[in-house]
Order: C-alpha cells, then sequence, then structure tokens
C-alpha cells in the first residue's frame, strides 16, 4: 500500500521557480502567411453569414426605405457581425431572427476570437 503513495507525491511535485513554463509555442508558419489564412477565414466567414442574410432577407426590414437590396444585405451583414447593430435594418421574422441568434452569433464570437488571438500572438 506505500508504493502507491509515494507514486502520487512524486506526481504532484511542486514547479520550481528555475522551471521554465511554455504559456504557448510558436506557430510553424510566418507571421506573415499566419495572418493570411485568419485574414481569409475572417472574409470567407462574412462570405457566409452575407450569403445566409441574403437568404433570408425577407425577414429583414429596412426602417428607411422598406425596401432591402443588396447593399443592405452587405451594410447589415458587416454590422451585423461586428456587433455594432445601429437598428436601421432589423431582423423581424421568426426565421430571420433565429438565424441571427443561432447561426451569426457563433460567427461574431469565432471571428472575434480570431482578432483577440491575432493580436496577442502578434505582441507577444
Amino acid at each position: 500500500m506505500p508504493l502507491p503513495l509515494i507514486q502520487f507525491e512524486r506526481k504532484l511535485r511542486p514547479i520550481h521557480p528555475r522551471e521554465q513554463r511554455v504559456l504557448f509555442t510558436k506557430a510553424d508558419l510566418s507571421p506573415e502567411k499566419t495572418l493570411l489564412y485568419r485574414i481569409l477565414l475572417v472574409v470567407l466567414l462574412f462570405g457566409l453569414v452575407f450569403l445566409v442574410m441574403w437568404w433570408h432577407r425577407d425577414g429583414l426590414q429596412d426602417n428607411i426605405d422598406k425596401h432591402i437590396s443588396f447593399t443592405d444585405v452587405i451594410y447589415f451583414t458587416m454590422i451585423t457581425v461586428t456587433t455594432v447593430g445601429y437598428g436601421d435594418i432589423v431582423p423581424v421574422s421568426d426565421s430571420a431572427r433565429l438565424t441571427d441568434a443561432l447561426f451569426v452569433t457563433p460567427i461574431r464570437i469565432f471571428i472575434w476570437f480570431i482578432f483577440l488571438g491575432t493580436a496577442y500572438q502578434f505582441v507577444f
């Protein structure tokens, strides 16, 4: 019985101040390629959100001219994903609201994580 207790104590040894801990490892790609891939990913995600919003444009309402055009959908996509949300174009149907809540919101959060991760990687 004493043997497992000794092994358990060895696993829980404290970290000595002289030992170095690794917070993150360097990527295999150059910073320029990493940045390019992240920009492409963000553009693709914006494009995907645009296509879904274009598909559900009947569920959107423009409070200015009551007509949803191509540029309105681009504008609404940019404003929605960047979390600005002026309120001049709003989802009014249940399907448009569910799409915004269940599809766009996770993409919005993921894009912000990409921005924060990129900033963290270039600073540190």
